[in-house]
């Protein structure tokens, strides 16, 4: 863009942006094409530059320009101190960045004027401006601090991000309804490449991602981030400060001010001016041929116009040929119309055949159902049967225990009669004895001996009563051992079922949670390689539709295994429409080593609407949804789904059904706790039959609700958990109580043997008593006590007695109840015997009620096949009917282009027509390739000659007509000549806007100039800006001496210092020439003492406070001790840099 004017104080808004300027060492601009006037055969005006002037010969208006630019300077020093205010818009509020170069995250707060960032070396300062020139669009090797943006993201981050607030206040606001008081430009880029660009509000709403609305903003601003002398980044500064030669100054210059730009721009404008000049050269060379061209093609047509009677019948007779084509299409498409008519009759009579078939279809299904409903009604009653015998059986076993334990008692009964007998037998020979030594024995002596052997043996009695007692306890151990035993037994038995099913549970949540819904993994392994072979094989007349369980979509989860138990394998069928889709479709499941069910259906509606019970009810179909009408009537045909009624409350369901016949409703499905299920339905006479539906243990066929389905499972495997864990815990508690019964055992014989001891001691005491008094004693009262023994046998051999009594009698009774039971448990076999032979019977009669519904079925199929068979055979006429319905159109669609329909000479046809059209066709061209005697005067007048007319009439009139157009479209228009105006318009405009160029260009050298001059002033020196635009060169000579009489001295001559603060009094110079509101610059004092630096920056601070509303960043690492702080002066000071340590050890 062209550099923007400086606006004087007192008139800033209608002076020519060539006025108030000096201008010094003005050159013309040098443009690179040269004119070739022989190439134009008409004069045009030159846009062209025809001098040169250089450097050193200042014109008169260089000496205005200068003179003017000295008092505006001088005038605008006066006018604006401290009066420097900020930008309402175009200038920078903020910079932030993260993980990008040093910084994790770093965020810079500028002032709207001037800005100073200082820092120790590695602290960061570059950054910032870096980061406003990626992040403002700007390319990453224009900062010459990386080649890409990766580069620049910091180490151990993948991603960065830079943030610019751009103000936007005042009038000249940028959308300001769309963004507000603020720009917010943001840019991510990664470590894999990507970058993109986020333009929000001032409130952080987002407004756009597109690059081109940010190139927009930017230009609309001003802010020229790619211009090297707009943003000086550091390797730039101390390339311009200290190695830059006249040249690379030059550069500099021009592109800072844009006025490169402008000059390729202009070279572009002269190049596309000259291939337009040569296009319309060209045309206008071109149109004489044209014109003559067409004045022959014109007169050849003349010569042409004989024979019309000739031509008069070639037409008729090619329009009667045309039209008989017509006909004999029309006789196709007649004789298509009646093949389709013979198609329909075909098709009906098939339908009603079909019809037939499908009647049959329905009886045989219905008794093929009555059949089935008999077995299963035989099959129902057969199960009290067995229960019955199986009460039976257990009160028979129970009866026969209880015969045996009497048959037990009895036996133990006769050994006490016996020891009894035994007991009186040795009593009373006792008392014989007894008698016969008293007999013998006098006296009274042996009485102490007679009470004490007393007392021994009432004490030896006790102890064999608590023996005996103690022995009996030991068969009841025994017996509670052994139903210890059973019961442990019992418990053992479940506990591995009990696991299995957890296993089997667990394994079903694994498939659910690892299949998360996907089907594959409930059928085959091969299904997809087969359904694969499906969609690749085009030999099908219908595509198969399988599994079913693919199509079918489960709304009730709950219903999931109930569902997918009671329809097996039908959720695995694929279905056909025909026999040799069956077929084929059998070969490739053999082929893909994946065989399931098929079945052969039809397209035919199924209405169900008048067959569903009532609404209030859920059936299978009612929770399924189907997607696909064949896999949605199957279901109907085979699995009843629109009247299987489906009821949660079992017991609600079995009144429903036991009150009456519901309507519609042919079977019941509720559920239990296990997860299995049980199925009602109404037997012979209306009897309601129920069924056992076990619970269905495999993945899920059906698509369902897979979160609530892994729920389920879940509380299904807690439930079997905690059930198998109240097993092992009965099972534990059981071992525990088999434990004490064998301790208990080990107690009590341990107890045994001890009583015995204690017996044995007793009776030995009693026999040593008894020794003594055998041996001479007297012993009183010995015989009554063998008399009391006698009388206590007796006594208990008559208790014993009465025992065997009843014993006798409980082992009748218990004989009678056993022959009872045999009686009753024969009686339920032979009853069994009869429901089975019934079931057999039945079962015989369904296997054949059932192959007559498959043989209907069959036929049933066939019928619908051999509609399919005429339908496509009707769709193939019907297509070749309107091919030559088509084929007719388009003929009379042609003959209609050659004339209206014409009348065929009877006896015609196009054969006859052809010959005789190619007969007259071959005498007219005869006569056409005659030669006759045609030619152009010099004033365009016809005159003869000898000329080949070398076509018929139509072909010369066709090059008639193309050769008249192509002349009038190429004949010169008044658009033409007006585009030749706009040619010599377009030529003065560039003429002029390269003199404005002109005028751009020494206004800002001289305005540079007397910049430099003023700035080395103020600290004594003496200098001059050298332009010389021709050479392209820009180099400056100083004098630091003022009072010293001399040219200056170039700028390798200067100290360090010198060429570093002339160098910037030459930056500053520029840049107040320039438009942009942000000026830039990095480590400008880097080659500067603390005389020059001091110097600088207060040079630089004071030409900043003179460009008002322009806001400058400038980097230094040195410190800001001689800078004093004002409020339009900001000093931004970065953190010291993180350092792996601080003290570097040597050696020793």
């Amino acid at each position: 863009m062209a550099p923007r004017k400086r606006p004087s104080p007192d008139d800033r808004a209608d002076e020519d942006e060539s006025e108030g300027y000096e201008v010094v060492d003005g050159e013309s601009a040098q443009s690179n094409l040269r004119q070739d006037p022989k190439q134009r055969k008409r004069p045009r005006v030159s846009y062209r530059d025809s001098s040169d002037r250089g450097s050193e010969a200042p014109s008169e208006d260089d000496v205005v320009f200068q003179e003017q630019e000295t008092q505006f300077h001088t005038q605008q020093r006066s006018n604006n101190q401290s009066s420097n205010t900020a930008a309402d818009n175009g200038i920078l509020e903020s910079v932030s960045c993260t993980n990008f170069m040093c910084h994790s995250y770093l965020e810079v707060a500028l002032g709207p004027l001037i800005n100073f960032i200082i820092g120790h070396n590695g602290s960061g300062k570059s950054a910032v401006l870096t980061a406003i020139t990626i992040c403002l669009g700007g390319k990453a090797t224009a900062t010459n601090r990386g080649q890409s943006l990766k580069s620049f993201i910091k180490e151990g981050t993948e991603a960065a991000v830079l943030s610019v607030k751009i103000k936007n206040k005042g009038e000249s606001s940028y959308q300001n309804d769309v963004y507000g008081d603020a720009i917010i430009v943001e840019r991510h880029f990664t470590r894999s490449g990507t970058s993109s660009f986020k333009l929000k509000s001032s409130l952080g709403r987002l407004i756009s991602t597109k690059k081109a609305d940010l190139e927009e903003i930017c230009d609309y601003f001003a802010l020229q981030i790619d211009n090297p002398m707009n943003v000086l980044t550091q390797d730039m500064a101390r390339q311009f400060l200290s190695n830059s030669t006249p040249q690379e100054k030059y550069k500099f210059f021009m592109k800072g001010t844009q006025l490169e730009h402008l000059d390729g721009d202009y070279l572009q404008i002269e190049g596309n001016l000259d291939i337009i000049d040569q296009g319309l050269a060209t045309i206008l060379a071109d149109l004489g041929q044209y014109e003559e061209a067409a004045r022959k093609a014109k007169a050849t047509l003349a010569m042409s116009e004989k024979h019309e009677s000739l031509r008069t019948k070639i037409t008729n007779m090619s329009q009667q040929m045309a039209w008989s084509q017509v006909e004999e299409q029309e006789q196709k498409l007649a004789k298509a119309d009646e093949e389709l008519v013979k198609i329909t009759d075909k098709i009906t009579n098939a339908r009603q055949k079909a019809d037939e078939c499908s009647e049959s279809y329905d009886a045989a299904d219905r008794g093929f159902r009555e059949a089935d409903g008999v077995v299963k009604d035989l099959q129902l009653s057969l199960a009290p049967h067995d229960e019955r015998k199986e009460e039976a059986k257990e009160e028979h076993d129970k009866a026969k225990a209880d015969a045996m334990t009497v048959q037990t008692e009895q036996r133990s009964i006769k050994d006490h009669m016996k020891q009894s007998n035994e007991r009186i037998k040795r009593a009373e020979n006792d008392i014989q004895e007894e008698l016969r030594r008293l007999e013998e024995v006098n006296g009274g002596s042996n009485a102490r001996l007679l009470a004490e052997i007393e007392e021994k043996r009432a004490v030896l009695a006790e102890a064999r009563t608590r023996m005996d007692d103690h022995d009996g306890r030991l068969q009841n151990l025994e017996e509670e051992q052994r139903h210890a035993l059973q019961n442990l037994e019992r418990s053992k038995e479940p506990i591995p079922r009990q696991r299995k099913e957890v296993q089997e549970c667990e394994e079903r949540l694994n498939r659910l949670a690892r299949d998360k819904g996907r089907q594959e993994g409930a059928y085959h392994a091969n299904l997809p390689r087969l359904l694969r072979a499906i969609r690749e094989d085009g030999g099908f007349r219908e595509t198969p539709v399988g599994p079913l369980g693919y199509h079918v979509r489960l709304l009730k989860p709950s219903w999931s295994g109930i569902l997918e138990k009671s329809f097996g394998a039908t959720l695995n069928t694929f279905i056909v429409t025909s026999k040799p889709d069956q077929i084929k479709l059998s070969e490739v499941m053999n082929r893909c080593q994946c065989q399931c069910p098929i079945m052969i259906g039809n397209n035919g509606p199924v209405d169900t609407s008048g067959h569903e019970p009532d609404p209030k009810f859920d059936t299978s179909l009612r929770v399924l949804e189907i997607d696909n009408d064949l896999v949605r009537k199957q279901l109907i045909i085979n699995q009843m789904i629109e009247q299987t009624m489906l009821h949660d409350d079992r017991k609600e369901a079995v009144n429903l059904m036991s009150d009456s016949r519901l309507p519609n409703v042919k079977q019941c499905f509720t559920p239990n706790k296990n997860g299995a299920g049980s199925r009602y339905s109404y037997g012979w006479g209306g009897n309601l039959m129920q069924n056992y539906i076990p619970a269905y243990k495999g993945t899920p066929r059906m698509k369902t609700d897979v979160e609530f389905q892994i729920s389920d499972c879940r509380s299904e495997l807690q439930r079997l958990r905690n059930e198998l864990n109240d097993l092992e815990r009965t099972q534990r508690e059981r071992q525990t109580n088999v434990k004490n019964c064998e301790q208990a055992i080990v107690r009590h014989k341990r107890e045994t043997r001890e009583l015995r001891i204690e017996v044995q001691k007793l009776e030995g005491a009693v026999a040593d008593i008894q020794d003594r008094l055998d041996n001479g004693a007297v012993e009183e009262g010995r015989l009554d006590a063998l008399k009391q023994g006698l009388e206590d046998a007796k006594e208990e051999l008559s208790t014993h007695q009465a025992s065997f009594g009843d014993s006798v009698i409980a082992k009748d009774k218990a004989t009678e109840v056993l022959k009872t039971l045999r009686d009753r448990m024969s009686a339920i076999d032979v009853e069994t015997a009869n429901i089975k032979a019934k079931i057999q019977k039945a079962e015989v009669k369904s296997v054949k009620v059932s192959e007559r519904r498959d043989a209907a079925l069959r036929d049933k199929n066939s019928a619908y096949a051999a509609i399919k068979q005429q339908e496509d055979a009707y769709e193939v006429a019907e297509g070749v009917r309107n091919d030559q319905a088509h084929t007719v159109e388009c003929f009379v669609e042609e003959a209609s282009k050659i004339c209206d329909r014409v009348r065929v000479d009877r006896g015609e046809t196009t054969h006859t027509l052809e010959a005789k059209l190619d007969k007259l066709s071959t005498d007219l061209k005869a006569w056409e390739k005659r030669q006759v005697v045609w030619y152009f005067g010099v004033a365009g007048s016809l005159r003869l000659r000898t000329y080949r007319l070398g076509g018929s009439r139509h072909e010369l009139a066709l090059e008639a007509t193309r050769t008249s157009g192509t002349h009038e479209h190429v004949k010169p228009r008044e658009d033409d000549v007006l585009t030749d105006r706009k040619m010599q318009l377009l030529k003065s405009t560039l003429v002029n806007r390269k003199e404005r160029w002109k005028s751009f260009q020494r206004a800002i050298t001289a305005r540079a100039r007397v910049q430099f001059m003023w700035m080395l002033s103020e600290r004594n020196f003496r200098g001059r800006l050298l332009a010389n635009h021709k050479e392209k060169k820009l180099d400056l000579q100083v004098e630091p001496d003022a009072t010293k009489v001399s040219k200056g001295r170039e700028a390798k001559t200067l100290s360090g210092g010198e060429k570093s603060f002339s160098t910037i009094c030459l930056l500053l110079s520029l840049w107040d020439a320039m438009g942009a509101p942000v000026r830039c610059l990095d480590e400008f004092d880097v080659f500067m003492d603390s005389v020059n630096r001091e110097v600088s920056m207060r040079k630089m601070i004071e030409a900043a406070r003179y460009s008002i509303g322009k806001q400058f960043i400038l980097i230094t690492p040195g410190s800001m001790g001689s800078v004093h702080s004002a409020n339009d002066v900001k000093i931004i000071k970065m953190k010291d840099p993180e350092r792996g340590q601080t003290t570097i050890t040597f050696p020793g």
